[in-house]
């Protein structure tokens, strides 16, 4: 048999009649091959299926070049960068074989060879396992390749990063898909040479012996993951077989979590207390570590709540001011305990369960041990930013992990007496605060110094900059944008100085306003300084676009931390600061210094009716239900007299650093509130509405598909859309120089997208999803109002959320937004988790990881 024709550039070339002209030989062509007739003897040629051209590679200077897969990647032996820490390979042929104490019937490895795995399954059936479940959770590609009388596993590897394994799929079918594409380009390139030979790599630490050459003629001299399994399950019938594709480093996503949970729900017996029917559960992953920790850990769990072996009472409650970081009590976990019922149990039990199944890896002390390293690698300059970086990725990621693992015990507890009759997807719908404090893990801002002022990490930059009055209010009250909710005591402007802040009250309290009392809010929750009749914010050096945002809970712990600020600056007289970040700072000597706290109790002293509250936002697209509760408490405390809401006597005035996003959807929220105590004007019902007549009025006026959806949903959805629709277009009409409407900038922002490219794209879009979020909570908040006035509101908006919404399903249009009928395919904001973990800021790591 002869080999393909190729170019030196290795093109592939097809035999054609002219090649032959004047020799004695005829070509035959058909569907399969080209056929060759010469001196009446006939040679077949290989046919290869290769759309693209051959690439060549070495993985390092002098080493021999060889196709590579896909042009890029090296075939490498899977037990590269494996540590057999349990001694167990040559006994077994799986590094890494053990078993949960206590006697679980719960094993994992790293990747086994064939032989191997028919030794550990032979293991299994003969300790007793009448039934074995094998989960596979690799999700990158997996080759076997036989080695003598054994079939080795390889995995792909880049030419850049060849100690690191390339992550192709995420499901079970894309996943023997790939594998399965991989083979062919294997035996479609070995078809190259004469001999039908690949290049593989059996040890990436001694290069001088690779790579190895071996022969690869047909697709049966690999096996694919599938073949090595699914044959092993299809000769015994005791054994079931999947693959849950976890990735190397991150989380089971909740349909993972199904996916393995569908096992156990599919035969009853298993999670039946009174049945001894249990599989065997057999995991297997690269090297027997993390991933295969995690869903010990899980499978774990679900046999001790059927077994009822787990902790029945709490030993140990978390000291908030003492942590033990060994015990996994970071500010994270408490705030998840303390949310979850008998949380402190359901921890201590994840807690034990980890210990059991600590042989390779803990994955609780893991995370001080990442600490440990982090903490470190920050204190020494030296060390540059992308190893803090990377260290504090991984603090991060092994946090995550066990945050989950409570969560997911949590759901278990609460979900077993009803054998998992709601998927684990369906009850974080059902507990939505669950995502969120799973998704806000980092708290290391609230240990940062004050003293990076000085060493010049941090600088103060002005609040006010050029254009940032856009309503020309200066002039007038000394404050930018300020502006009033027509028709309500509602205002809302940028932050104010001293003088500034008592323009604006004199102005309410004594002219043509005439308010009885003036209350005003602070929505900021960064840090905020006024010094010599500037104000000033706290950003870092890496990212002066933007302060930086405390994770401070109350405007207590703010002031707080600026105190400590102001005592920093006052260590010396002469400062650094930004005027206008897009110029270089310049030497200002700071001699007046205030906190906000103090600025109004300057103001205090002169108006005694004027009322200071601070109220920090997180976020200034959206808010949070406990955020609506304490705009809505926070009202109704100043309204308890009879005809109050009638008399406008109180006059509410919301301000945040530039008077607009935060500003503008907290005089929404109060505008809907007071609405619905004094009664909507005209153009709150259906014959009241002007009619719109532009480009795009559908998307203009809100009419999503997903904001459709809720207004099916709700009772008297579409009136509930109007009011809110009528609350946004007053508020526009007082600040439409800000071209800011709540609603129609949800359209600009969705094409501004579209229009811009890189990290911008990625922002706008994320942005867009954010207000679409937003929009759908005004016009919830609003259904909440309806629903509750009679009550008085004793229940709050949190509470109906979670009563109310959550079990109508409202959750999961929440968790699966989309500008369906704009976008072709999903998007990866649809997801709340990612939308959280998205917009939380990014700052260099400084302080401690708590």
């Amino acid at each position: 048999m002869s080999s393909l024709l190729c170019s030196k550039k290795h093109k592939h070339v097809t035999p054609s009649p002219e090649m032959y002209a004047g020799k004695q030989c005829v070509v035959r062509t058909n569907k399969v091959a080209p056929v060759i007739i010469k001196d009446c003897r006939e040679e077949f040629q290989q046919f290869l299926e290769l759309n693209e051209p051959i690439v060549n590679g070495s993985l390092a200077d002098g080493m021999p070049e060889h196709p590579l897969i896909k042009g890029k990647y090296f075939i490498v032996q899977d037990f590269n960068d494996v540590t057999d820490v349990l001694q167990t390979y040559k006994q077994t042929c799986a590094p890494n074989f053990y078993q949960a104490t206590s006697d679980q019937p719960v094993f994992a490895s790293g990747q086994p060879t064939v032989n191997g795995l028919s030794k550990v399954l032979s293991h299994l059936v003969s300790a007793g396992n009448s039934e074995i479940l094998l989960l596979n959770l690799r999700s990158e590609p997996v080759l076997f390749q036989r080695v003598d009388d054994d079939y080795l596993p390889y995995s792909v590897r880049h030419q850049g990063h060849v100690h690191n394994m390339v992550m192709m799929g995420d499901t079970k079918d894309s996943c023997d898909h790939i594998e399965s594409c991989i083979r062919k380009e294997i035996v479609s390139l070995a078809g190259i040479e004469d001999e039908f030979v690949f290049y593989f790599y059996d040890s990436l630490d001694k290069l001088q012996h690779e790579p190895h050459m071996r022969k690869v003629e047909f697709e049966e001299d690999i096996l694919l993951s599938a073949e090595v399994y699914a044959r092993e399950s299809f000769s015994n019938k005791s054994l079931g077989y999947d693959r849950i594709c976890l990735p190397e480093m991150g989380l089971p996503t909740e349909e993972l979590v199904d996916q393995f949970l569908s096992h156990f729900r599919e035969k009853p017996l298993y999670l039946d207390s009174k049945s001894p029917l249990f599989p065997a559960i057999y995991l297997i992953s690269h090297s027997g570590g993390r991933r295969s920790a995690i869903i010990m850990v899980m499978s774990c769990l679900l046999y001790g709540h059927k077994k009822g072996t787990l902790k029945k009472t709490c030993t140990h409650l978390i000291n908030s001011k003492r942590p033990d970081y060994r015990e996994g009590e970071y500010r994270a976990v408490q705030k998840l305990v303390a949310h979850l019922k008998d949380g402190n149990l359901i921890k201590q039990q994840v807690d034990s369960i980890i210990d059991e199944c600590s042989q390779v890896i803990n994955l609780r002390t893991c995370i001080a041990d990442h600490k440990k390293r982090l903490e470190a690698a920050a204190s020494k300059h030296t060390q540059s930013s992308s190893t803090v970086e990377h260290l504090h990725a991984g603090c991060l990621s092994a946090l995550e992990t066990y945050c989950f693992l409570i969560a997911f015990n949590a759901y278990l507890r609460d979900q077993m007496p009803n054998n998992l009759s709601w998927s684990y997807n369906k009850w974080l719908h059902r507990n939505p605060e669950v995502i969120r404090l799973c998704s806000h893990l980092d708290f290391s801002e609230l240990c940062s110094p004050p003293s990076l002022l000085s060493s010049q990490h941090r600088y103060l930059v002005y609040d006010e900059y050029i254009g940032l009055d856009v309503l020309s209010s200066q002039m007038d009250v000394k404050v930018s944008n300020f502006r009033r909710l027509m028709g309500l005591p509602i205002y809302g402007m940028a932050q104010p100085t001293r003088n500034g802040l008592s323009k604006v009250v004199n102005h309410l309290l004594h002219h043509k306003q005439g308010y009885g009392n003036v209350i005003v809010v602070n929505l900021r929750s960064d840090y905020v300084l006024e010094c010599d009749d500037v104000t000033y914010s706290v950003r870092d050096i890496s990212h002066l676009a933007e302060p930086i945002h405390s994770q401070c809970s109350s405007g207590k712990d703010l002031e707080e931390m600026e105190q400590k600020i102001k005592k920093e600056i006052r260590s010396k007289r002469s400062w650094k600061v930004y005027k206008e970040i897009t110029d270089q700072p310049i030497e200002k000597e700071l001699i007046s210094i205030f906190t906000p706290e103090e600025l109004y109790e300057q103001q205090r002293l002169s108006t005694l009716d004027m009322h200071y509250r601070r109220l920090p936002l997180q976020y200034d697209h959206g808010l949070h239900e406990q955020e609506f509760d304490a705009i809505q408490s926070l009202i109704l405390s100043f309204m308890k007299e009879s005809g109050s809401w009638a008399e406008s006597s109180h006059a509410f005035v919301f301000h945040c650093r530039t008077g607009k996003s935060r500003t503008s959807l907290t005089m929404a929220v109060a505008g809907l509130l007071f609405y619905h105590m004094t009664g909507f004007p005209y153009g709150a019902n259906p014959d009241e509405q002007e009619r719109v007549s532009c480009p795009n009025a559908r998307y203009t006026k809100g009419e999503y598909l997903v904001v459709e959806k809720l207004i099916w949903m709700l009772p008297e959805g579409h009136q509930v859309k109007r009011e809110v629709d009528l609350v946004l277009d007053r508020l526009f009409e007082t600040m439409s120089p800000m071209h800011f409407h709540l609603r129609e900038v949800i359209f600009v922002i969705f094409n501004k997208a579209k229009s811009s490219t890189g990290a911008n794209q990625r922002y706008f879009h994320r942005l867009s999803y954010d207000l679409l979020e937003r929009y759908l909570y005004l016009i919830l908040y609003n259904a909440y109002l309806h629903m509750e006035k009679t009550g008085n509101f004793q229940r709050s908006f949190t509470c109906w959320m979670t009563e109310v919404a959550a079990p109508a399903g409202v959750f999961e249009l929440l968790d699966n937004l989309g500008f369906f009928t704009l976008e072709t395919a999903p998007s990866e904001f649809s997801r709340l988790k990612n939308r959280i973990l998205d917009r939380q800021q990014k700052l260099p790591f400084t302080g401690l990881f708590v």
